[in-house]
């Protein structure tokens, strides 16, 4: 019986990946004294909809009676960074930070008023400001991708 050459590579592949630990990453489950989670903050941001998935992910009931989490605060900035000797922006700074909350059912604190702070620094060239702008996306979805993360970390410690 002879193996297609196709076949081959994704059995290397996977005994490869295999030995050396690699596994997928999965949704850790949360504490059970959780329970149903309501999220406070505005239901059109980026941040709260990742969220959202995430604790549906690891297995929340999303919806009011339980717990809260609440966004106390949500704020982006960009700092320049440097400037070239005609006074063009080199680099700049993004900055990500989020507070959150977290409440129990019966209004006691679970979590404190916790900060996040994020920040990423990109090169910035005039000549491909589209690219630029694409880039400044790109990190700011990286930095709620890693609040989000934060904040997963923290319901999990209850």
């Amino acid at each position: 019986m002879r193996m297609s050459p196709r076949f081959a590579v994704v059995l290397a592949a996977a005994l490869v990946s295999g030995g050396c630990g690699f596994t997928l990453r999965q949704a850790v489950p949360l504490p059970a004294a959780l329970g149903t989670v309501a999220i406070a903050g505005d239901s059109a941001s980026p941040l709260v909809i990742a969220i959202e998935n995430d604790l549906t992910s690891a297995g929340a009931r999303l919806g009011s009676g339980g717990s809260t989490l609440k966004i106390v605060s949500e704020q982006n900035e960009r700092n320049i960074i440097t400037l070239d000797d005609r006074a063009k922006v080199g680099e700049y700074e993004l900055h990500y930070r989020v507070v959150y909350t977290v409440l129990a059912a019966d209004g006691t604190t679970l979590i404190p008023d916790t900060p996040i702070a994020l920040s990423r620094i990109y090169s910035f060239d005039e000549q491909q400001a589209i690219g630029a702008a694409q880039e400044e996306d790109t990190i700011r979805a990286e930095l709620r991708r890693d609040a989000v993360r934060l904040i997963m970390e923290g319901l999990q410690r209850l």
